[in-house]
C-alpha cells in the first residue's frame, strides 16, 4: 500500500509520485496542481462508493437457483423464466383487441317491403357488399305470388374516391330476383359469387355462379361481357349449404344437397358438377351400390346440410342424420369420423384439424386428430340411444333456444355468435337463451367465446342490444386490399333487419 507524503500525489496508474504545485505558480491545465489533485482525489472516492454499492446489492439479492431449470423438473413456466405459449399470447391480445370494439354503420339498404337481410357478404378484393334477402309470401291470390319464397339479391359498391371502404353515395343493383329459396352464397377467391336456389315453382332447383366485376385504374367497376347472360345449373337434389375453396387457380364450390355432397368447378360459362361419394356402407354394398351410397331419397340419411373446407383437398360436410364425414378430393374417398348429438346445421374451420359444429341448442369443437368415437351404423338424433362424439371443447354458456348464427376468427382466437331467424317458413323473432333463463334484455346481442377454453369473452359488443333481431355474423380477416381502402385489421360484420354493422378497432 503506497503512503501518503504530504506535497505530493501519487499516481496509480503511472505508479509514481508528484509534486503537488500551487494554483498560481502550475500552468493552465497542469494535471498536478492543487486543484486538480483535489478533483481526482474526489472522483476516486466517489468510485470506492459506487464499487462498494454495486457488491452489496449483487451480494443480497435473491437469485434463483439453478436447479429450478433443470430440464427433469419441468417447471420453467410456474417461475416465470419461459415466455408464455403462442395460445396463451393469442387469447391475451384478443382480449385487447375487442375490448376496444367500436360499432359503424356501414350501410342501410334501401327500405323495401319487409326487406330482412339473411347473409351479407364483402369481397376482400374490391370492398362490394352482397347482401340477400330470401322473404316469405303469404298472399297466393295472383299467378305471381303462387310461390312462397321471393328472394331479391342486392350489391353494393363502395366509394372509391375514400381512404376507407364506404356505402355512402353509391347505388345499389338488383343482382337476382327469384321466386325461389335462396339456400346460401359464396365467394370464392377468383372473384366468382355462387348462389344456390331451392324450392322452385316446379320444385326445382339450380346453381348461379357470376363474376363479380373488379375495380380498374380509375376506380370504375365494370361487369364481364357474359353477366347479361346469367348461368342457371339445373340440379335434381335439393340445395342446402355451399363453400367456397380457400385456394386454387378456378373456383371451386362445394355443395351440400339432399342427395349428397357436390363440387362445382369452372369458370365463365364453362362448369362441371359432380357428385362425392358417401363413407362405405356396408349394407349398401350388399345391394350391389359398389359406391357405398345410402339411396333414401331425400331422408336424412342422404341430406348433406353443412359444408367446410379444411384445406384445398379435404371438405367436412355435416349431414341431417348428425354425421360428419371427411372427403377428399385426391382420393376420392370419404370416411364417417364424428357424430354430432343433433342434426348439423353448421360447420367451421378453426384450423386443418379442429372444427366447430352447431346444432339444435348446441355449439361443439372437435379435433379430427383423435381416434372416432361415438359412431353408429344408422344414427338417430331424435332417438334416446343416439350416441355422439366425445368433443374436444364445449361451450357451457352458449344455450340458445333456437338456432343461431356464427362464425370464427382464426386470428383472434374467438368465435361470434347471434341471433339467427327461426327456421320455419315465416321467420318469427327470437329471443337468446343465456345463463339459463331467457330474458328479453339479452335478446338481440352478440356473445363472444374464446376457442381456447369456450368461456365468454368481454367487449362493448356484447353490451349492444339491437332493435332487430341479428340475422348474420361474418368476420373479416383483414386481409383486404389495404390501399384500395379495405379494412387491415380482423372486423366483424353484423347484419340486422336491412342494416350492416362493422364492428373494428
Amino acid at each position: 500500500m503506497n503512503r501518503d507524503i504530504p506535497g505530493f500525489y501519487y499516481d496509480a496508474e503511472k505508479k509514481k509520485y508528484f509534486q503537488i504545485q500551487a494554483n498560481h505558480v502550475a500552468t493552465p491545465g497542469a494535471q498536478y496542481s492543487k486543484d486538480s489533485v483535489k478533483r481526482k482525489r474526489n472522483d476516486q472516492v466517489k468510485h470506492h462508493k459506487r464499487v462498494q454499492l454495486n457488491q452489496r446489492i449483487a451480494k443480497e439479492k435473491v437469485r434463483k437457483s439453478r436447479f429450478l431449470n433443470h430440464p427433469l423438473i419441468s417447471n420453467e413456466r410456474e417461475i416465470g423464466s419461459r415466455l408464455l405459449p403462442p395460445v396463451l399470447q393469442q387469447e391475451r391480445q384478443a382480449r385487447i383487441y375487442v375490448s376496444q370494439f367500436n360499432r359503424k354503420t356501414l350501410h342501410r339498404f334501401e327500405p323495401w317491403p319487409d326487406y330482412s337481410i339473411k347473409q351479407v357478404l364483402r369481397n376482400p378484393r374490391s370492398g362490394i357488399l352482397i347482401a340477400s334477402d330470401p322473404r316469405y309470401r303469404e298472399s297466393h291470390s295472383s299467378p305471381h305470388n303462387s310461390m312462397p319464397f321471393l328472394t331479391t339479391k342486392r350489391v353494393c359498391f363502395p366509394d372509391f374516391e375514400e381512404r376507407k371502404w364506404t356505402y355512402n353515395r353509391t347505388m345499389e343493383r338488383v343482382l337476382l330476383k327469384e321466386a325461389y329459396r335462396l339456400s346460401s352464397i359464396s365467394l370464392s377467391h377468383t372473384g366468382y359469387l355462387l348462389a344456390t336456389m331451392d324450392s322452385g315453382p316446379e320444385g326445382d332447383s339450380f346453381l348461379s355462379p357470376r363474376m363479380l366485376p373488379g375495380p380498374d385504374d380509375q376506380g370504375d367497376y365494370q361487369w364481364p361481357s357474359f353477366f347479361s347472360h346469367p348461368i342457371r345449373i339445373r340440379t335434381t337434389p335439393s340445395l342446402w349449404c355451399s363453400a367456397a375453396c380457400p385456394i386454387g387457380d378456378k373456383a371451386l364450390f362445394a355443395v351440400g344437397t339432399s342427395n349428397g355432397l357436390h363440387t362445382l368447378e369452372g369458370f365463365g360459362s364453362h362448369w362441371t358438377v359432380s357428385q362425392k361419394p358417401f363413407p362405405s356402407d356396408g349394407h349398401s354394398r350388399k345391394h350391389g351400390n359398389q359406391q357405398g351410397f345410402r339411396e333414401h331419397g331425400n331422408s336424412s340419411h342422404a341430406s348433406v346440410s353443412a359444408v367446410e373446407w379444411l384445406n384445398p383437398d379435404v371438405i367436412a360436410s355435416g349431414m341431417r342424420n348428425s354425421s360428419i364425414f371427411l372427403h377428399d378430393l385426391r382420393s376420392g374417398g370419404s370416411a364417417a369420423r364424428l357424430q354430432y348429438p343433433h342434426s348439423v346445421t353448421k360447420i367451421r374451420k378453426v384450423d386443418p384439424y379442429r372444427i366447430l359444429a352447431s346444432g339444435y341448442n348446441s355449439l361443439q369443437m372437435f379435433d379430427i386428430r383423435f381416434a372416432p368415437n361415438g359412431l353408429q351404423h344408422k344414427p338417430k338424433p331424435t332417438s334416446r340411444s343416439h350416441t355422439s362424439t366425445r368433443p374436444y371443447i364445449t361451450f357451457p354458456e352458449y344455450s340458445p333456444d333456437i338456432i343461431s348464427d356464427f362464425d370464427v376468427s382464426p386470428e383472434l382466437g374467438l368465435l361470434a355468435s347471434g341471433i339467427y331467424p327461426s327456421p320455419s317458413p315465416i321467420w318469427p323473432y327470437s329471443k337468446v337463451l343465456i345463463r339459463g333463463f331467457i330474458s328479453a334484455s339479452d335478446d338481440r346481442k352478440i356473445q363472444l367465446f374464446s376457442l381456447q377454453t369456450g368461456e365468454l369473452v368481454p367487449s362493448p359488443l356484447s353490451q349492444y342490444q339491437y332493435s332487430q333481431p341479428i340475422n348474420c355474423v361474418s368476420f373479416e380477416s383483414g386481409e383486404g386490399d389495404v390501399g384500395m381502402g379495405g379494412p387491415h385489421t380482423p372486423t366483424l360484420l353484423i347484419s340486422s333487419k336491412a342494416t350492416v354493422d362493422q364492428w373494428v378497432w
